[in-house]
């Protein structure tokens, strides 16, 4: 449940919530002036050192040091966003009940159970191994039930059919075929580096609208493998294959259409749809459910927008 809910929300809820709230759950050991040092504080609240290396800690292999700073504030700004949201829920006095959680947590038994991967080890195990609990958790499904008790206490099966006929190619399996221009900013951490990305994509984008060919705008321009290929990326899918910015503009295009430059995770892009392949007929009350949480997480990105403009936000890194 917390992945299929919370997944969409991206770095702060699929990477931090679901990945259990052991940074807030109370240490026994002793803390170094290091650990304690407040990095960020929200409405007052603080979120400390110890809790950013927490996570750090999980991504010990999987990350460069150069890439540290980088990951370090998308942590800290995730933490941020979950503090927001502990906060709202406990204001709004939203609560699930207790018999959900647990019919969650049951839930969450039986999957870890049924795989093969995980065969012989309990859920306890499991979590203490990604530096979790039973009772973080706990903690994790409350916050997402609580969250789907207030955002979908007013969606119908009215508003979702209608809205499911609006966005009905991101269910019926239509793909489309793209080409980009990528100037990759991952590797980038100044405002000057950024500046000239910025400028460098502007003048791909320029060199396009002047009639140039797209392919070769893409072997000039782009940092992706693809521009070996004018920029080609092949056919995919409304979700699943490209991150959400990307796939969320290529579909909102015709055949033939330039896109203005996306900003994604990786950088920014100059999106040209090349092909549309019509989906099939699907039954709507076999994706009701799939439709409802896509629903409930457009409204929890609004609704965080809405905290963060409101909030008193203070990160020191």
């Amino acid at each position: 449940m917390l992945n299929r809910f919370m997944k969409p929300t991206g770095i702060v809820l699929a990477g931090i919530l679901c990945i259990h709230m052991n940074a807030f759950a109370s240490a026994e050991k002793e803390t170094t002036k290091a650990e304690q040092r407040v990095v960020a504080t929200v409405n007052g609240e603080t979120i400390t050192q110890e809790e950013v290396d927490k996570i750090l800690g999980r991504f010990a292999n999987q990350i460069s040091q150069e890439q540290v700073p980088t990951v370090t504030r998308q942590i800290v700004d995730g933490l941020v966003t979950q503090k927001l949201i502990m906060q709202f829920i406990k204001n709004k006095k939203i609560e699930a009940e207790q018999a959900d959680v647990e019919a969650e947590l049951n839930k969450v038994r039986e999957e870890a159970q049924s795989n093969p991967e995980l065969q012989g080890q309990t859920l306890e195990q499991i979590l203490e191994r990604h530096g979790g609990s039973i009772e973080d958790l706990k903690r994790d499904i409350t916050i997402s039930l609580s969250l789907e008790k207030y955002l979908g206490k007013d969606i119908d099966d009215k508003k979702i059919k209608s809205y499911f006929e609006k966005k009905r190619s991101e269910y019926d399996g239509t793909e489309v075929k793209a080409s980009h221009v990528l100037v990759d900013t991952r590797k980038m951490n100044t405002e000057e580096e950024l500046a000239q990305a910025k400028e460098k994509i502007k003048k791909a984008k320029e060199e396009i609208e002047a009639g140039k060919d797209f392919g070769e705008v893409a072997k000039k321009y782009s940092d992706c493998p693809s521009k070996e290929k004018g920029g080609d990326l092949g056919f995919f899918v409304r979700k699943g294959q490209m991150v959400e910015p990307f796939a969320a503009a290529a579909f909102s295009m015709k055949k033939g259409q330039i896109s203005d430059p996306v900003e994604t995770d990786f950088g920014y892009h100059i999106i040209k749809v090349t092909d549309i392949r019509k989906g099939q007929d699907i039954n709507f009350n076999d994706i009701k459910r799939d439709v409802k949480i896509d629903m409930m997480s457009e409204s929890l990105n609004t609704l965080l927008k809405e905290l963060k403009q409101k909030a008193e936000i203070d990160i020191r890194v």
